[in-house]
């Protein structure tokens, strides 16, 4: 859970939010986030995505499927993410997206520059990981 203040008396606005990374076999890295990705949780979102997308990974597939909200802020994680994996040849993947993602991938134009799948199995069966 992450809080910042937002509110006009200073009080903290909660904001649900988890992140997980695992490897599911050599090379191979799955983020599973769930809840709000806003701004009150892109850095930790950041951070996880930093940590994961880098050498000596070879695929990286990021699980949204418990996301609840994407706000822009949560559009610039999964970019930045685009960014990292392009400059190590690494091969990224979204999973699980919902609506709370696919609108606003939709709207932006940005849904196109992701491949998407809707599990994290048939993005490795169709990379034969």
């Amino acid at each position: 859970m992450t809080s910042q203040p937002e509110s006009p008396d200073d009080e903290m606005i909660r904001t649900v939010f988890d992140v997980v990374t695992e490897e599911l076999q050599p090379g191979v890295r799955l983020i599973r986030m769930s809840g709000e990705i806003d701004i009150a949780s892109t850095e930790l979102a950041a951070r996880a995505i930093r940590a994961a997308v880098g050498p000596p990974a070879r695929i990286v597939l990021i699980d949204m499927s418990a996301v609840t909200f994407c706000s822009s802020a949560g559009l610039g994680n999964l970019v930045e993410a685009r960014q990292l994996a392009t400059q190590h040849g690494i091969d990224l993947a979204l999973v699980g997206i919902g609506r709370p993602v696919d609108r606003p991938l939709s709207i932006t134009g940005l849904g196109g520059q992701f491949r998407i799948y809707a599990s994290a199995e048939d993005a490795l069966r169709e990379r034969g990981a």
